[in-house]
């Protein structure tokens, strides 16, 4: 299947969604040995019969080749473009849009020139698909 050349607009929801499903993605564990005994409860109702495990949603197929879609357009981008956009994607994640005052801080410098950083990191990706 041939890929399409994304506009600015377009590569800006392709890593926003690939924030996404980042966050989607099923953890890393570290599997353990246990040598603990199990826990006894006491109860009847310890036993799964009232409450439930929480709802975990899982990526889609089509958010699984945008998530790779972007990391492969990510890696030819310089570490600094690279850094600008994944933690704009992530931040984007917690209120539906970047959080630009935490990441002027985080970067060091005002909330307008990581917005200029991310803007010029989109056009460098654009002429690198």
């Amino acid at each position: 299947m041939k890929s399409t050349k994304l506009d600015i607009p377009g590569l800006d929801e392709l890593f926003k969604e690939a924030g996404r499903t980042e966050l989607l993605m099923p953890r890393q564990r570290v599997k353990g040995i246990t040598t603990s005994w199990l826990d006894i409860r006491e109860e009847w109702s310890a036993y799964g019969y009232g409450h439930k495990r929480p709802l975990r949603i899982h990526p889609t197929a089509r958010q699984i080749t945008n998530y790779d879609r972007a990391l492969k357009l990510g890696l030819q981008l310089p570490l600094e473009d690279r850094k600008v956009i994944w933690s704009v994607s992530i931040s984007a994640q917690q209120r539906h849009k970047p959080n630009w005052s935490k990441l002027g801080r985080m970067f060091k410098c005002d909330r307008r020139t990581v917005q200029h950083n991310y803007r010029g990191a989109l056009m460098r990706a654009y002429y690198l698909q």
